[in-house]
């Protein structure tokens, strides 16, 4: 089976009808995409997933599944994926058509004529949002199908099982991300794929229908207290299976959100770099602000142990020592005392003075003049200034405390009720307390003059943005651990209840009515499920030489006798049992189990690499494969084996997408003699164009 060639109408960077021919010849099974980021190989890629597959694009990769994402749901997502310019022109609709040939199918037959070769075609509507699906006899133009879930079946069972999917459109960076998987979730994975490439999917679906009708037939001889066990026990799983999914989908928001946050944080980040005065001031910055924390942590530590030692004493008591604080009050009222009496005497001589030579009588005859007059009185007043200020014992205070009565006697309370240990704390708990606020002041005012130094505030408020956006990406990321620990909890509730479900089960006779066709059943699916355990053993074998031998040809490390002896020697594949899947061991030469966690990135995509290839070559027909990022995490040596050993017999029909960082036109000469045809993606702003040719050298 080969895509022959796309037709890409308005859809993204795609403005109009892109035609891109996709034939490969015999020993020229390559056809290599060139473009820079952005100038829409992602979005090729997308569009012919989306032709086959629809809403279910999100289920072939996770990279496409975050595509959605950014536009919150599919609806969104189709509607920002029409041109941008045939929008503008009044345009409402794109599509993506796909032709496919050589064709290796079951007979399928419409008025007397075999069908070698399709046209599928998907088209969307913004303005009606209605999406459009057929599937054309490339020759006659007929249609195959007139219902729209005959259409799907046919593309999952005859052309690209949607299982499989991942492994025929994939980033080939990306999809290492498996070999980080538990060895639960792996086997899972890769037992699904080779179940479709089988075509062991048919077959394990009716094992599963089968399974649940002879549960049925149990239950219907079970009492209504059994039976109202077992419902109970149904619907736990299926209310758990939906508090799953809600999680998913809380998951996937975070996820997006993280995204959106990193990028953000990369946006601050680069602008705080260009426009400050130099990465020494940013570190000394970031210096601060984390001994600013830790002295803001301190400080809330001591007013919690000032909390613990007393709630009686009051807040002035915590500004300085008890000894200090009793004879500041001590003194205080002393003061007071004196001022009152030193007010009471300068009252009492004031009414004297006033009355001696304001009020009558007066002498008779009297010759003193006014000026007199006021000359006695004023002397008088300076006299009873003097005496007062020679008798004044007042002490000079630096402050004072503004406490009534019973605040005072309170504090004295207080006082008297700490004892010597207990003072002795209070003593080093305060002048840690002042310390740790000399130590803040100082701190405050060194990043007071750190920030002084930025080119302006914009630079800062830039700063406290980013900072914001670190606090929310720490909390997003405490939540979605959360969600993964209670997403656990509800599986291992399922696993739970599911052996309580199948416990009763076993409980309940079957009545005498449904036992023969309990019977059938249950041999029915025992012989089924022992078809597909000898299909996927009898695989087994060709797995693991086909693993190890590409693992020889590509990973450098064995491609020496000394460097083999000590790494990878040999691969088993497991089939675990009750569909557990598939289970992938390495090991070196001693039989030790070479752990997948110590391989390297790069080790890492061409181990997973292997598997691909493993698995493909078990299909019943040859497949095409598509990937974008070919060489991403990749060193020299081992992007020479992948172009020379992997591209050329991968698949009859291998796409590569790739960018001139990834496959050079020097890297270009490795492969040239397997390449049927090379295109260069264009883009001048506002389209992208698709010319022959690839890069040129510089």
């Amino acid at each position: 089976m080969k895509f022959s060639s796309i037709n890409i109408e308005n859809f993204r960077q795609y403005y109009g009808n892109v035609f891109i021919d996709l034939g490969t010849e015999q020993n020229k099974n390559i056809v290599l995409i060139g473009g820079r980021n952005g100038y829409g190989k992602t979005n090729f890629l997308i569009s012919l997933v989306w032709c086959l597959y629809g809403e279910k694009i999100s289920q072939v990769d996770e990279n496409f599944k975050k595509e959605i994402q950014k536009e919150k749901n599919y609806s969104q997502f189709m509607k920002q994926s029409l041109n941008w310019t045939a929008t503008n022109e009044n345009n409402s609709s794109f599509s993506i058509q796909l032709k496919i040939t050589d064709l290796e199918l079951p007979e399928i037959k419409l008025f007397n004529k075999t069908i070698t070769g399709i046209v599928i075609k998907r088209d969307f509507n913004v303005q009606t949002m209605q999406e459009n699906l057929s599937i054309k006899d490339e020759f006659s133009g007929d249609e195959l199908f007139e219902d729209n879930e005959d259409k799907i079946n046919f593309i999952n069972d005859y052309i690209i099982p949607l299982d499989a999917a991942k492994f025929v459109f994939f980033d080939a960076e990306k999809i290492a991300a498996m070999a980080e998987l538990s060895t639960k979730e792996e086997g899972s994975v890769l037992n699904d794929a080779l179940g479709k490439i089988l075509g062991l999917d048919i077959y394990e679906d009716l094992i599963g229908d089968l399974d649940l009708y002879s549960n049925n037939l149990r239950k219907e001889g079970a009492t209504k207290n059994i039976q109202d066990q077992i419902n109970d026990r149904e619907n736990a799983i299926k209310i758990n299976q939906i508090n799953i999914d809600k999680i998913d989908e809380n998951i996937a928001e975070l996820i997006k959100d993280l995204t959106n946050i990193k990028f953000r944080i990369k946006e601050y980040d680069s602008f705080i770099n260009q426009n400050s005065k130099g990465n020494a001031v940013q570190f000394d910055r970031e210096s601060f602000l984390i001994r600013k924390e830790l002295l803001q942590q301190k400080e809330s530590d001591l007013e919690h142990a000032f909390n613990e030692l007393s709630e009686l004493i009051p807040l002035a008591i915590l500004t300085g020592k008890l000894e200090e604080v009793s004879e500041h009050l001590l003194l205080q009222d002393q003061n007071q005392m004196l001022i009152n009496s030193s007010s009471e005497i300068i009252g009492k001589i004031d009414t004297f003075i006033e009355r001696l030579f304001n009020q009558a009588p007066e002498p008779v005859n009297s010759s003193m003049t006014l000026r007199d007059k006021m000359f006695y009185y004023e002397k008088a007043q300076n006299l009873s200034s003097e005496l007062f200020e020679e008798k004044s014992e007042q002490v000079d205070l630096e402050f004072e405390h503004d406490l009534n009565n019973s605040e005072k006697s309170l504090i004295n309370n207080a006082i008297n009720a700490v004892n010597i240990q207990s003072k002795e704390m209070f003593e080093n708990t305060m002048d840690n307390y002042n310390t740790i606020k000399i130590e803040l002041k100082e701190v405050n005012q060194t990043l007071s003059k750190i920030d002084s130094d930025l080119v302006d505030d914009y630079i800062i408020e830039k700063m406290i943005e980013k900072e914001k956006a670190e606090r929310s990406l720490s909390e997003k990321d405490q939540n979605i651990g959360s969600y993964i620990a209670n997403k656990e909890k509800l599986k291992k509730d399922i696993s739970r209840l599911n052996q309580e479900y199948h416990s009763l089960l076993q409980k309940v006779e079957v009545t005498q009515l449904n036992k023969t066709k309990f019977q059938k059943t249950r041999e029915y699916i025992s012989v089924l499920q022992s078809f597909v355990d000898s299909q996927k053993r009898a695989k087994k074998e060709s797995l693991e030489k086909n693993i190890l031998s590409e693992l020889k040809k590509l990973l450098h490390k064995l491609q020496g006798e000394v460097e083999s002896s000590k790494f990878i020697s040999d691969v088993s594949v497991s089939i675990l049992p009750d569909n557990g899947g598939m289970k992938i061991t390495l090991f070196d030469s001693n039989d030790n189990e070479v752990k997948k966690e110590i391989l390297g990135a790069g080790e890492k995509q061409i181990y997973i690499s292997c598997l691909i290839k493993a698995i493909l070559k078990e299909s019943v027909q040859s497949l095409p494969i598509f990937i974008d990022t070919p060489l991403g995490r990749l060193d020299d040596e081992h992007i020479k084996n992948i172009l020379l050993y992997y591209y050329p017999d991968l698949s009859e029909q291998v796409v590569i997408l790739s960018t001139n960082n990834e496959i050079t036109p020097r890297r270009f000469k490795d492969i040239e003699l397997n390449v049927s045809k090379t295109y260069l993606l264009e883009n001048d702003g506002i389209r992208t164009n698709v010319k022959p040719g690839y890069f040129k050298s510089v």
